[in-house]
């Protein structure tokens, strides 16, 4: 369909951060890691069979989804692709526990004021009352 698509590094890059992201969004990261991991060696092989059924389909939702699709068939088709997706979602993965933890240390510090007599800053209409 369309074998004169050049895709440059910058484009893998967006698309598999795209991708990254939508797994990340839906809280999917342990359990597409683990399957991608283990499709890996037939990341060619599923490209050129996701053209051969997958393709004919395409043109019924759009001439944007059926280049979309493509790009995606062309850019799977490279196992460090395929390495790179994995990476980029275990990167956002380890940044949301980075934060988690940032988040939980606050909680605690805050529950030891409390605990010490310490008042916290009250938000809100609340810091209005005595």
């Amino acid at each position: 369909m369309f074998w004169d698509i050049e895709l440059t590094d910058e484009d893998e890059d967006e698309m598999i951060m795209k991708i990254a992201q939508k797994i990340h969004d839906y809280g999917l990261d342990v359990a597409a890691v683990l399957m991608i991991e283990s499709f890996k060696p037939l990341s060619y092989v599923g490209s050129q069979m996701g053209r051969f059924f997958v393709s004919p389909f395409l043109p019924a939702f759009g001439d944007n989804i059926e280049m979309q699709g493509e790009k995606i068939f062309q850019i799977f088709e490279k196992r460090e692709n395929v390495e790179k997706l994995i990476k980029t979602v275990e990167e956002l993965n380890q940044q949301k526990e980075e934060q988690e933890k940032i988040r939980k240390a606050k909680e605690r510090e805050e529950k030891a004021k409390k605990e010490t007599g310490e008042t916290p800053e009250k938000k809100g209409w609340r810091r209005f009352l005595p």
